[in-house]
């Protein structure tokens, strides 16, 4: 029996919904460190919690890439949504060792990690709610 077109797409992951969620991921991790930037800047803020506000905003950028990959796949949330905090997770572990590679310890690439998938579940199921 021959597969449709449908058939066949639904099956696999969809670059393009992938790389459509890594690049609103990049979008929204530029955003946000502007705005916690300007917000250190002109508040009471400490940057002693900086550490924080990163992975707020890792975690945060990473769960907007994935709900808005999974929405636009249609179909497989959970590995769309993974996919898209994996890559993401990658990317910014080698600009990390790019730019300071002592910087990063086991703990703090451990937490990323878990920031990561975290995301990338919940980034799925949402997104596929909202594609139905």
């Amino acid at each position: 029996m021959l597969k449709t077109d449908h058939q066949t797409e639904a099956q696999g992951l969809k670059l393009r919904s992938i790389i459509k969620g890594l690049i609103w991921s990049l979008i929204t991790t530029f955003i946000l460190s502007i705005l916690f930037s300007l917000l250190l800047q002109y508040t009471s803020l400490s940057e002693g919690m900086l550490d924080s506000y990163g992975t707020f905003i890792f975690f945060i950028s990473m769960l907007v890439g994935s709900i808005i990959g999974a929405r636009s796949a249609g179909c497989k949330g959970l590995w769309h949504g993974l996919s898209i905090t994996l890559v993401y997770f990658l990317f910014t572990l080698l600009f990390g060792l790019a730019l300071s590679a002592s910087s990063l310890t086991s703990i703090f690439v451990l937490k990323r990690l878990v920031a990561a998938l975290a995301a990338g579940v919940l980034g799925g199921i949402i997104g596929i709610g909202l594609a139905n």
